[in-house]
């Protein structure tokens, strides 16, 4: 429930603060006087687009906050508990509005998007506009009319099966979208797998191939190094150590220290020894083979080729090839891919087609309800034998997001009048006061607990007006009602009343606030029944209606 309301520099409004009550609150007052200021500054705090255009002439910024009881609203407090946005039970609302076009907003101090806040608003506050009868024209509109009236979760359960359908018919889309595509990186990928499989390198890794390469293009001077090494050892580092083991035995004789240098020599000598068979055996091995060698050189351009186009180190082309030929198998096994997401539509189309059937029955059986509701009511705004219908008609060769069905209102506002469209039967002041039976038929199930009405009772009066004032004063009764009317019969229903003033001091216009009580609310409605000029009998006339509005629950 709104609770408190501040409004500075905004418009012509300088600065008001309001406190709000349950029940339902009427706001009058001359035309022009400001009424809409107020309800576009509460669009704002709704999240409304707004414009540096509203701000008071001469100020930087406009503010408004708002103050919301959450005693009766645990939904809403958990959905600010989930966006941790929470405080207690109340909740802040502030709006404020940048001369350089910027706004700002916050949440219990919390600065959010304005998305946000427009998803808190909608569970916060609905505004029926003076025009919302120029709308229900639409099919959309009263789709969405008896949704709300009808409640449950069962259009949220067709939206979900609608999403999961519609996600896997873009993917069967997409895939045969660009089956020419597909076509054209097969090719391509075929002419590169072609490549690796002409290498024909066996398990030979590309350093294999390096070093056998070095070993045959350098096998002449591998064998001039080989016998150079040889022949020294041979000639000279042998025969030398050899040489050199007999004294340094006897010097071992004479001084024990020396036991080392002795042991270094003779192990030289073996090491010596073994290094040469280790030459004669490799050197023995070597065969100068120029067809060998030709074909290294052949793979070794055709790694450094295939590592160029591939934009990779040679070392890296194993990992590549085997990248490549699990793409090529599956492109080039797409049936069993692209038969899987059409089984896969095709199960979750079911699920939808389900789904909205569901949607269908349970449309179906709360529109006759809510017609006879409807109808009902109408039997008291001066339209007695009027017939209210609602069509369902039903196509389910392609499915939508929020069901198959189209709902149509028909209305007869006249006894012997077959009931037609809506928008095509009623005059202006018929749809006005339809549009009303309509609001009032689905507040019941509205979870909104604050209902903004904006002159909705325009083009009744007399005793229809009378009647359109005891429903509001009724819904107030369960919801929280601010109602902008010019009609003194509908304000003279309401719990409180608040007036919007215009004020002209020193060459500025201002807007001002005002909740009235007792005799000033009397004067209030006199004025409303006879204008500026109040009189005796006007000022009885709208105590009486005080006093009859009073009297009733």
């Amino acid at each position: 429930m709104l609770t408190h309301l501040h409004i500075r520099h905004f418009a012509i409004i300088d600065s008001s603060e309001l406190e709000l009550d349950a029940g339902m609150t009427a706001l009058t007052g001359e035309t022009g006087a400001g009424k809409s200021i107020l309800l576009d500054a509460l669009s704002l705090i709704l999240g409304a687009r707004a414009s540096a255009d509203t701000i008071q002439q001469g100020a930087d910024r406009a503010d408004i906050t708002a103050t919301f009881n959450l005693d009766k609203l645990p939904a809403v407090s958990q959905w600010l508990a989930r966006h941790e946005l929470d405080a207690d039970n109340e909740c802040l609302i502030r709006r404020t509005l940048s001369s350089n076009g910027k706004s700002r907003a916050t949440i219990n101090d919390v600065p959010v998007s304005v998305q946000t806040l427009k998803a808190l608003g909608e569970q916060l506050v609905t505004i029926h506009g003076q025009h919302a009868h120029q709308t229900l024209g639409k099919s959309s509109q009263q789709r969405d009319l008896l949704d709300r009236y009808a409640g449950g979760a069962q259009y949220q359960r067709v939206a979900r099966a609608y999403d999961a359908w519609h996600a896997a018919h873009e993917a069967v889309e997409h895939q045969q979208r660009f089956a020419h595509e597909r076509l054209q990186r097969i090719d391509l990928l075929s002419f590169q797998l072609q490549e690796f499989d002409e290498l024909d390198i066996g398990s030979a890794t590309v350093a294999d191939i390096e070093s056998e390469h070095r070993w045959l293009a350098n096998s002449d001077r591998i064998l001039a190094l080989g016998e150079q090494t040889l022949s020294a050892i041979d000639d000279t580092a042998y025969p030398a150590l050899n040489k050199a083991t007999p004294p340094l035995g006897e010097l071992v004789q004479i001084d024990e220290q020396l036991r080392e240098a002795l042991d270094l020599v003779e192990s030289a000598t073996i090491q010596i020894a073994e290094s040469a068979h280790l030459i004669r055996s490799t050197l023995g091995k070597l065969d100068h083979d120029d067809a060998r060698l030709a074909w290294l050189d052949q793979k070794l351009a055709a790694l450094h080729s295939l590592a160029r186009k591939h934009q990779c180190d040679m070392d890296s082309l194993p990992e590549v090839e085997q990248a490549l030929r699990e793409e090529y198998e599956t492109l080039t096994d797409p049936g069993k891919a692209g038969d899987e997401l059409v089984r896969e539509r095709d199960a979750l189309r079911t699920v939808y087609d389900e789904e909205a059937a569901k949607l269908t029955r349970h449309r179906r059986r709360h529109a006759g309800k809510l017609a006879k509701t409807i109808s009902a009511t109408m039997q008291d705004l001066s339209m007695a034998g009027g017939i209210f219908d609602i069509q369902i008609d039903t196509d389910d060769t392609q499915p939508h997001r929020l069901g198959n069905d189209t709902v149509h209102f028909l209305v007869s506002p006249n006894p012997g009048v077959d009931p037609g469209p809506l928008s095509r039967i009623a005059s202006g002041g018929e749809l006005s006061r339809i549009s009303l039976c309509m609001t009032l038929a689905a507040l019941d199930s509205h979870a909104v607990p604050t209902l903004v009405f904006d002159e909705v009772d325009s083009g009744v009066g007399g005793a229809v007006a009378i009647k359109v004032g005891q429903m509001l004063r009724q819904v107030g009764s369960q919801s929280q009602v601010l109602c902008v009317t010019h009609l003194p019969q509908v304000a003279s229903q309401a719990h409180h009343h608040l007036l919007v003033a215009k004020d002209v001091a020193k060459g500025k216009t201002r807007t001002r606030l005002e909740a009235l009580h007792g005799k000033a609310v009397r004067d209030e409605i006199a004025r409303m029944l006879g204008g500026e000029k109040m009189t005796t009998k006007s000022r009885q006339h709208a105590q009486e209606m005080l006093d009859s509005a009073s009297s009733s629950p």
